[in-house]
């Protein structure tokens, strides 16, 4: 059984944490603090066909990323351009077949140079674009390690998001991503670029408290290589998760959320859940 392929069925980019005003840019003029903290856990790993491959393991994964974003100026009357970064501390625990990995430190560092906000005239549709997202090799890892709070590769992550309030009380959001993969220089490893979609639908039970129903589908487009050369017929990954959400708003522009996130149509990955905490304010 292929353990080890497709990185352990990891993917860089954080799947599963767009589901909060997803068009919705960083203000003009404004820095912002988000903060994300992830706990994740999994008994089992599906194979191709998206069945139990039967593969004794445990996951157990614990994130807590901060991100920082600058607002920049004007660019005419309703689009405005915004930079940021995310650093992530990643404490990961990984037994296969009895035998425990485990690896604490830092993830790779994200860079988000370019991010353009833009929205319509009534305020009812909001829109964010960043075309250059690059997440780095930067953290914590070993190549022969199944845990590892990092991976050893560049992704290019264009994405761009979506906030629509169609009526008073609603809220439809979606992001569009994807992941673009360099080789892994330790292993020769190459994992294919990969599509992923977050979606969010929630109403506003007051003015300060919001129920929604969130999750994410992502599937990888291309094949996985060793060498140059096609990895058990491509060895793709896909997934998605479906959950209740939860949002407080202590006040305009400040405010936490918690939701739940079970997945299912797994493939050549863990299948688990997770449990998400954010909260965001400006300073």
């Amino acid at each position: 059984m292929p353990v080890q392929a497709a990185e352990n069925g990891n993917i860089s980019w954080p799947i599963g944490v767009n589901t909060v005003l997803n068009g919705v840019a960083t203000a003009p003029g404004e820095n912002r603090l988000y903060n994300y903290t992830l706990f994740y856990s999994a008994n089992r790993l599906n194979g191709g066909a998206g069945d139990d491959s039967g593969v004794d393991v445990d996951a157990k994964v614990f994130v807590n990323a901060l991100r920082l974003d600058h607002g920049w100026g004007m660019i005419g009357r309703k689009t405005h351009l915004v930079s940021g970064f995310v650093l992530p501390y990643v404490d990961a625990s990984i037994t296969l077949f009895g035998d425990k990995s485990t690896d604490n430190g830092l993830g790779n560092l994200s860079l988000k140079p370019l991010i353009i906000g833009t929205h319509n005239d009534a305020n009812t549709f909001f829109m964010q674009i960043a075309p250059l997202d690059l997440d780095l090799p930067s953290g914590s890892y070993d190549r022969d390690g199944a845990a590892n709070a990092a991976v050893n590769y560049t992704s290019w992550q264009p994405n761009a998001g979506y906030s629509w309030f169609p009526a008073p009380g609603w809220e439809i959001g979606g992001t569009l991503s994807a992941a673009v993969n360099t080789e892994n220089d330790d292993t020769n490893y190459q994992t294919g670029w990969l599509m992923h979609y977050e979606q969010v639908v929630a109403w506003s039970v007051t003015d300060k408290l919001q129920l929604g129903v969130q999750g994410f589908y992502f599937k990888q487009m291309a094949d996985d290589e060793v060498d140059g050369h096609t990895y058990l017929d491509g060895y793709r990954t896909r997934g998605a998760a479906l959950g209740p959400q939860i949002r407080y708003d202590f006040r305009p522009g400040v405010a936490v959320v918690a939701k739940y996130q079970k997945e299912f149509d797994s493939e050549n990955k863990a299948e688990g859940e997770r449990f998400w905490v954010q909260f965001t304010f400006p300073f």
